[in-house]
């Protein structure tokens, strides 16, 4: 066998190795992430007209199964100690109607006290306790210590507003993450980016898009590496080094925000971060969620988390390389074995010929 044919060989094997992602290492069924954020305004979440505002937020997923490329995770998101605040935009004319309807209930009746235009009734409700009627020239409300209905009426619109009491929301999905392009896809449909985890030869960079929401693109502002940053987080510190994501500013209705967000680059797994409009909670059915711990807090090369903060994993986190894990493709494996073998033929011709 000639040489050139064997070089040639020799290529051609290296140009059919498959080029293939660098799977994490920890990416395995059954392996979870919880991340909390505590404190008395720890929780904002939008849907629709609705914003839930909480002292308690949970994130838990968890890895159903891994195959062809493609991760099933379960989610479920917690928030607790709740108090909804939905404002609904009505027409001049039914909002007119809703105040004369809460107008006419006293009708007649004398008011416990006055404030400037406003008349106060006394009322009781089984469900709410006791409150007060607040009657006035263009709105009328009634307020109870966990409960209020108010009506205001405009020159050509009016506002509906309720707040009220809810003790927890808790809301389950089920979702993929395509590891070709670390993209999270839900009911056959690709969101966007996943921001759970990075993979480690696709760290998002300055100027990608990550994914789209109601028109405008949420855009890397800034991808750098962290070497002099030390995480404390419940479940563990994190060393450098680190790598920070921040995206532009993006608003809906109700809701406006950036994100920041912080990845061990020794696994790809988020630490912390602060990300109120997502992939992920478009798959739980909200427009924003931000969880951000009260326990937060930054100095000089240190921090206590930033958002929601990882609480505890079953995954082993190796943070002493900033790649492990990394499987070689069986296919690569038989191309390197091949090609050796074809060094060794050239390199023995090449001896036999001296021999000659």
């Amino acid at each position: 066998m000639r040489r050139p044919t064997l070089l040639f060989l020799f290529f051609l094997l290296i140009l059919l190795s498959p080029l293939t992602s660098a799977q994490p290492y920890w990416l395995k069924e059954g392996v979870y992430f919880k991340y909390v954020a505590e404190g008395e305004h720890s929780v904002a979440i939008t849907q629709d007209s609705s914003t839930y505002r909480g002292s308690y937020g949970e994130l838990f997923w968890r890895v159903v199964k891994v195959e062809n490329g493609l991760v099933t995770v379960e989610a479920v998101l917690k928030a607790e100690n709740l108090t909804e605040e939905r404002y609904t935009e009505l027409p001049h004319e039914e909002a007119l109607k809703r105040l004369n309807e809460l107008i006419s209930l006293y009708e007649g009746k004398e008011p416990s006290t006055t404030m400037g235009s406003c008349r106060l009734y006394p009322v009781e409700n089984e469900t709410w306790g006791k409150g007060i009627a607040r009657i006035c020239n263009e709105t009328a409300s009634i307020e109870f210590s966990n409960y209020t209905y108010a009506v205001l009426v405009e020159r050509d619109r009016g506002v509906e507003f309720i707040r009220r009491a809810v003790p927890k929301i808790v809301r389950r999905t089920v979702f993929e993450i395509d590891l070709r392009d670390n993209v999270l896809v839900y009911n056959g449909t690709p969101l966007g980016k996943n921001l759970l985890f990075i993979l480690p030869d696709k760290i998002p960079q300055e100027g990608e898009v990550l994914f789209s929401v109601l028109g405008q693109e949420v855009k890397v502002t800034k991808s750098i590496i962290l070497n002099d940053t030390v995480i404390h987080t419940p479940f563990r510190t994190f060393k450098p080094p680190i790598l920070f994501i921040r995206t532009n500013m993006v608003a809906g209705n109700g809701w406006q925000g950036m994100s920041g967000i912080y990845y061990d680059m020794s696994s790809g797994i988020l630490v912390t971060g602060f990300m109120p409009v997502s992939p992920l909670w478009e798959a739980f059915g909200f427009s924003s969620v931000a969880l951000f711990d009260e326990d937060s807090k930054r100095s000089r090369g240190e921090m206590g988390g930033f958002g929601m903060v990882l609480a505890d994993t079953n995954a082993e986190l190796v943070l002493t390389k900033r790649l492990t894990g990394v499987e070689i493709p069986k296919l690569s494996f038989i191309v390197f074995i091949l090609s050796v073998f074809l060094l060794a033929v050239c390199g023995a011709v090449k001896i036999r010929r001296w021999d000659a």
